[in-house]
């Protein structure tokens, strides 16, 4: 099942296994990474997925209802699947990554052309946390 912010969470049942997709936005519906992720996960994992069509249109209400919606998410996944894109600056995903860096529950794909790359780099080494190259490597760090 995928689930976004529109949709209510759900109530984990006992070994069901959740994954939050997390990371730059990508409004290239050709090679979307979140879409690659879903196809990839869809029939053993249930996905949370934060993207919002109106994100940009969204009111002062609207946008906190969203973030938290994100934030309940985030804590409620098994697995935080960080994907930074080469050419975003990514700064609420910058976020993500202090937050829950140290949670056990993530998996950072970071390709060398993100302008933070060192310094995401350098918090994955402190923490044990994986950090992949792409999401390839990811998704089967996860299967």
């Amino acid at each position: 099942m995928i689930y976004n912010s529109t949709t209510s969470l759900p109530h984990k049942a006992i070994g069901e296994k959740y994954v939050f997709l997390a990371g730059s936005m990508d409004a290239n519906t050709t090679s979307n990474w979140r879409t690659q992720c879903i196809t990839a996960l869809e029939n053993s994992h249930h996905i949370f997925d934060p993207t919002h069509k109106e994100h940009d249109s969204l009111n002062k209400c609207e946008m906190e209802n969203h973030i938290n919606w994100e934030l309940d998410a985030l804590n409620r996944a098994d697995i935080i699947l960080l994907n930074f894109l080469p050419n975003a600056l990514s700064p609420i995903s910058l976020v993500e990554l202090g937050l829950y860096v140290a949670s056990d529950k993530l998996i950072v794909i970071c390709p060398k052309e993100f302008y933070k790359n060192t310094y995401v780099t350098t918090l994955c080494k402190k923490y044990n946390t994986p950090i992949v190259l792409s999401t390839e490597e990811a998704l089967n760090t996860i299967k």
